[in-house]
């Protein structure tokens, strides 16, 4: 037994778009209308499901790409900055370098990979002729992804070799400790900046040099790991976009730059950061205007196909609230009232009948016989939503007769004319998503 009953309302955007989209292309009559699309519906969902699986596998794919040339460059410019050093140059300015290949194809990056290997190659041969014995040991130990303690090695040859003295085990331990804090992950090389600062201090002329480049080194290391904050937050944002954005909505400039702020090949600044989030904060209510659009559709054509008359459901139900009634052909005075609560978010139903109709000693029990009836029904209308999209939970529902059903002015309740039920075939009357515009009845 029943009588008014409240639910939550969850939203399934796949499964309500796609059936929006089917009842969109009946009402404009470029396909027969079936009363049962379940069947249609679980086919078109399906294919949805499969383009956005192949969506998420190129967005892989790219990201897989872009994440190996970046891995590439990263390894490259730190090997050539550390050979500069050691043959007494500037490393290159990898930042403008890399600049100008922010929103660049594969082959761009790949040009630049080609010229960062010719520039190690005349180096590599450069140190080879002129380096000490000790060195060049050292150097042909150091592989593709170099360990701390293989690089204070390294620069600890090349302090003995330049000042002719013993190994002093003191220099690597102080740089050791202060590294010790970054917490690279397995096979991360050091940063360019932390790794020329670590030569620094081991080729450090005096105790107070070494003393004073080791606190410079202590606050980068302090200022990276702040910045890989940073930059981590952005890899996430930028996923989240690109997850959140479908393929076709942003300029190709823009999805490739997220592309390659979450293959680590670019950042975001300030402004970028800025232009994104207001673009993720439009979508998002252009998509929950369409979603609700759609439920609003939704909502009305399955009432119709379940054989009730149904009064024009607005396209804002969903969005700013509303009532709606409904009934069968011969429920006479008696409707099923919806009230939609988008503070709640929830459905309020109650079987309402028009205080026109003269009482007599029987209302009472007509009045449980037609709530009674409308629970009877309600289960049949809670799996045909839930099938299209909208998700109804039974949040508070009293039994039939526990109140007394309201009665209405007849005013506050539609006159559904005979052919209202030719409708099933026209579908709702709200404005159809993607419209200019239509007309309520």
């Amino acid at each position: 037994m029943s009588g008014p009953i409240t639910t939550g309302i969850v939203l399934s955007k796949l499964c309500l778009v796609v059936a929006a989209e089917m009842v969109r292309a009946y009402q404009e009559g470029r396909e027969e209308y079936e009363a049962d699309l379940e069947a249609d519906l679980a086919e078109a969902k399906a294919r949805a499901e499969a383009r956005e699986t192949r969506r998420h596998a190129r967005r892989k794919e790219n990201q897989a790409r872009m994440a190996r040339l970046h891995a590439t460059v990263d390894r490259l410019e730190k090997k050539l900055a550390r050979f500069s050093r050691l043959a007494n140059e500037e490393p290159p300015n990898f930042a403008d370098r890399r600049a100008t290949l922010q929103g660049a194809d594969p082959d761009a990056w790949n040009t630049y990979i080609q010229e960062l290997e010719a520039r190690i190659a005349a180096l590599d041969g450069q140190l080879a002729a002129s380096a000490e014995a000790s060195v060049r040991e050292a150097l042909a130990e150091i592989g593709e992804a170099p360990e701390i303690s293989d690089l204070l090695r390294l620069y600890l040859a090349q302090r003995q070799a330049l000042r002719q003295e013993a190994n002093q085990e003191a220099w690597r331990t102080t740089v050791a400790r202060i590294l010790a804090r970054l917490d690279l992950p397995a096979g991360e090389s050091l940063p360019p900046r932390l790794e020329a600062l670590a030569q620094a201090v081991v080729l450090a002329q005096t105790p107070e040099r070494a003393e004073l480049l080791g606190n410079e080194l202590r606050l980068a290391v302090q200022q990276y790991r702040a910045e890989e904050t940073l930059r981590q937050k952005e890899v996430q944002d930028a996923t989240a976009w690109l997850t959140l954005f479908p393929e076709d909505y942003l300029p190709a400039p823009l999805h490739a730059q997220l592309f390659e702020v979450v293959s680590g090949l670019s950042r975001l600044d300030a402004e970028s950061r800025q232009t994104f989030a207001e673009m993720a904060a439009r979508f998002e209510v252009e998509q929950k205007e369409r979603e609700n659009q759609a439920a609003a559709i939704v909502l009305e054509q399955s009432l119709l196909d379940l054989g009730y008359q149904v009064e024009a459901i607005d396209e804002t139900l969903f969005s700013e609230g509303g009532v709606v009634h409904f009934q069968r052909a011969g429920w006479d005075e008696y409707h099923v009232r919806l009230r939609a609560d988008t503070k709640e978010k929830t459905f309020n139903f109650n079987v309402v009948r028009s205080n026109a109709v003269e009482e007599h000693a029987l209302r009472t029990q007509q009045d449980f016989m037609a709530e009674e009836r409308w629970c009877s029904e309600f289960p049949k209308l809670l799996e045909t939503l839930a099938a299209r999209g909208i998700m109804l939970n039974v949040e508070r529902r009293l039994e039939a007769g526990e109140l007394p059903v309201q009665a209405v002015p007849p005013d506050r309740l539609p006159v559904f004319a005979e052919e209202t039920r030719a409708r099933r075939r026209a579908g709702p009357r709200a404005r159809l998503i993607g419209s200019e515009g239509g007309q309520h009845g």
